[in-house]
């Protein structure tokens, strides 16, 4: 295998990028030894990314996630969002209702309150989890 065949790997099962606006103009070469290459390797492996995205993660302070872990925290910020959007719909039901002097039971705002709270509540551990600094 020639050395621009060892440098080449291929695409991790999380696949590329995104593409960005204007696209990503920048390139720096980054000199290493056999070890320092096998180590940032071995990490890029580990996390099913690219040895440049280990890189740029590395450097830029994003926590180390595997691809099951990004997976699974998208997966549950999905479900937020819809948990959200369900609020919202719930909490714009009981203003309707109560605007229009309806009756609205206790227990039904009782539970929309609640049930915002988990959701906050959630945001925030995911916030302390994943925060950068």
């Amino acid at each position: 295998m020639t050395e621009s065949e060892k440098s080449r790997m291929p695409v991790p099962s999380g696949g590329r990028q995104k593409r960005e606006d204007g696209g990503r103009p920048h390139v720096t070469k980054v000199r290493m030894n056999d070890e320092e290459r096998l180590k940032v390797e071995a990490r890029a492996i580990a996390l099913g990314v690219s040895i440049p995205r280990a890189l740029i993660e590395a450097a830029t302070g994003v926590p180390p996630l595997t691809r099951t872990e990004r997976d699974a925290l998208h997966q549950e910020l999905a479900g937020i969002k819809f948990l959200l959007s369900n609020l919202t719909n719930n909490t714009n039901q009981i203003a309707k209702a109560l605007n229009s002097d309806a009756d609205v039971p206790n227990r039904q705002i009782r539970s929309v309150l609640e049930r915002a709270a988990v959701a906050a509540a959630r945001v925030e551990e995911l916030a302390e989890k994943y925060r950068t600094s």
